[in-house]
């Protein structure tokens, strides 16, 4: 392969999706791939360079979007074709922080969390068209048990209850895109065009309002209250029902959409026409002015900087680009850097921090800087292979699926996955459909599970299902993760998966199972829906806050313009979220067979892996073709 990028300069695309970005280590990867790319003239040409995808890199493509979040609250301008009078008074945080408990990361007697980074205590949530911020967040159960009781008030505003709006107090039900009467517009890096979703004649099924009319509604209630107009003259175009004035001056702010008129864009819409975002090329090529017209990286230097001079990543061993282990999913001790002797590679030792170096307890190891070689590293064990923890646990996105949203409705939640049946005649089972895992036969027969079988899966237990848990604890029974067992050929040995797009058990639905007739999961006050008996995907994952992340010394660009500053900057250089990795123990809870006697019906039919029967036998043979 390196031979064969090498011969193909200027024409190997190297792209990569959000997955591998939610890993403790990812920040590595992209390191190692734009140094392959620079050695073989990979970078800035059409078909030959680095790529790359999250939701949130969106926002570049909109850098008009102060006119529309940073308006001064204090000076408005209510002249619909004016531009705004920008000041603010937000300071960001990464959400992360929030996820880890509410803390900054520190190391044994010292603080590594930068000071542009440091986080404050969070009173109020306020998201929207997000279960991923609470319900499906990383180590969800941690947040609501450990969390959620500082936390003074919770607003959601979703089409679906999901299990965010199972532990918010205030949930707004808005608009589903089919039903908007209000317009939007919106882009992704994955492709060239600006979308405009244009005003709908559909009437709405349930009595719901668009999302900025539920916080446009607030701050009207507020203006009430306080005698202060403002509040309500900050919203002054929704009440107009033109959101379309707030829509133009982001476009007339924005570098790749100023020239479009937005009520020419949504009448093309309406058509079913898009139009193309003005970027430089077409498609979007990473580093293309600076490949082709010399322009400078947003660096110190102005170029691609693969030796990092940075104090703190000296101290980190990682100014060179080096390999680490996972920081859980391993089999070896996690977090490691792997490699030989190299007098560029001297990392402070966990002594440095006050901590002992045989200390591998889940938060020393985000901070714990040790160098082995491959030939030591091979010799060690996971710290939890004692204990009986012993296969990798991932859970990835399923393309299939965005978030929990392929299992909103129980006609989308059919498809996801073979354990389903719209009769229920199986009461054990929480819905029309179910989570499970994959699970690689062979491992599976080693461990006694069958396919079809209810199986437990424990993480960590020094912080999972959350930090403090206890078997007697009311939340333990909730979050414990049962879940089904899928036989899956496609899994390597010693590895679990568990797609995360499923809704997950809450305190609600664990009630509902345990008491109803039917063992429906369903939330008898919320009518929240879980396809889990007990836990979740989340139950065995936690946050993770990765060193190199914080620093106050990182140069880098402004999330909006051409400016560059130094620390944090969201969604820029902050902490990074969603690890999808842990470490568990996989033992059988029940039969897989109905009402938990004996095997699973498809697998004692012989129609799956390892149950074939002569017939699937010949089928897999393909001896149901015959040629002529």
């Amino acid at each position: 392969m390196a031979r064969q990028i090498a011969a193909n300069k200027s024409a190997t695309l190297l792209t990569t999706g959000i997955g591998p970005n939610h890993f403790f280590n990812a920040d590595l990867k992209d390191r190692a791939i734009f140094l392959l790319a620079s050695l073989t003239r990979n970078v800035g040409y059409l078909g030959g360079t680095p790529g790359a995808f999250a939701g949130n890199y969106r926002i570049a493509i909109f850098n008009g979007l102060p006119q529309y979040i940073a308006e001064d609250p204090f000076n408005i301008t209510l002249d619909a074709g004016q531009a705004v009078k920008t000041k603010t008074f937000v300071r960001a945080e990464s959400a992360h922080y929030y996820n880890y408990g509410d803390r900054p990361l520190r190391a044994g007697d010292r603080l590594l969390t930068g000071q542009t980074h440091i986080p404050t205590p969070t009173k109020l949530m306020w998201f929207s068209n997000s279960n991923s911020l609470l319900g499906n967040a990383k180590g969800a159960y941690d947040v609501i048990h450990n969390t959620l009781p500082k936390i003074e008030t919770i607003v959601v505003q979703d089409w679906w209850w999901t299990m965010s709006c199972e532990y918010a107090d205030v949930v707004f039900g808005v608009d589903s895109w089919g039903e908007f009467k209000h317009p939007d517009m919106t882009a992704s890096v994955t492709n060239p065009f600006l979308s405009v979703y244009p005003r709908t004649p559909l009437r709405r099924i349930f009595d719901t309002v668009s999302d900025i009319e539920a916080i446009a509604g607030v701050a009207k209630a507020m203006a009430q209250a306080t005698g202060d107009k403002r509040y309500e003259d900050h919203w002054r175009f929704v009440y107009d029902g033109r959101v379309d004035v707030y829509l133009q001056r982001i476009i007339d702010a924005s570098n790749t959409l100023r020239g479009y008129d937005f009520a020419d864009l949504e009448a093309k819409a309406k058509e079913g026409l898009p139009r193309l975002v003005m970027s430089r090329t077409y498609p979007r090529v990473v580093g293309w002015e600076q490949t082709q017209e010399n322009k400078p990286w947003y660096t110190r230097s102005g170029r691609l900087e693969f030796y990092r001079d940075e104090d703190e990543f000296i101290e980190y061993g990682e100014n060179l680009l080096v390999y680490r282990e996972p920081v859980d999913a391993t089999f070896y001790e996690p977090n490691v850097i792997v490699a030989r002797a190299h007098p560029a590679i001297r990392p402070a030792g966990p002594e440095f921090y006050g901590l002992k170096r045989d200390d591998l307890s889940t938060d020393v190891r985000q901070v714990r800087n040790v160098v082995k070689s491959w030939a030591e590293l091979k010799d060690t064990k996971h710290p939890r292979w004692k204990d009986g923890l012993t296969p990798l646990f991932i859970t990835p996105k399923s393309r299939h699926g965005a978030h929990t949203t392929p299992v909103d409705s129980d006609t989308s939640a059919v498809w996801f996955g073979p354990f389903t049946d719209v009769y229920r005649q199986e009461r054990r089972q929480p819905w029309v459909s179910e989570g499970y895992v994959d699970i690689n036969p062979l491992d599976a027969k080693d461990k006694g599970i069958q396919e079809g079988d209810y199986v437990w899966i424990d993480a960590d237990p020094e912080d999972r299902p959350y930090r403090g848990w206890a078997p007697g604890d009311p939340d333990y029974k909730v979050s414990r993760l049962m879940c089904r067992a899928r036989y899956y050929n496609g899994i390597p040995r010693g590895v679990l998966r568990m797609w995360y797009n499923m809704y997950q058990a809450s305190r609600g639905t664990v009630e509902a199972h345990e008491l109803r007739k039917d063992g429906l999961a369903k939330n008898p006050r919320s009518n929240y829906q879980a396809m889990f008996r007990y836990g979740g995907h989340q139950s065995t994952t936690r946050a993770w806050l990765r060193p190199t992340l914080l620093t106050d010394s990182v140069v880098r660009k402004n999330n909006f313009g051409q400016v560059i500053g130094a620390g944090f900057e969201s969604d820029v250089y902050c902490a990074n979220g969603a690890p999808k990795e842990s470490f568990v123990r996989i033992t059988r809870a029940e039969p897989g067979g109905l009402d938990g006697a004996g095997l699973w019906r498809p697998a004692q039919r012989g129609y799956r892996p390892t149950y074939e029967n002569d017939a699937m036998k010949r089928y897999l043979k393909g001896e149901f073709i015959e040629e002529k």
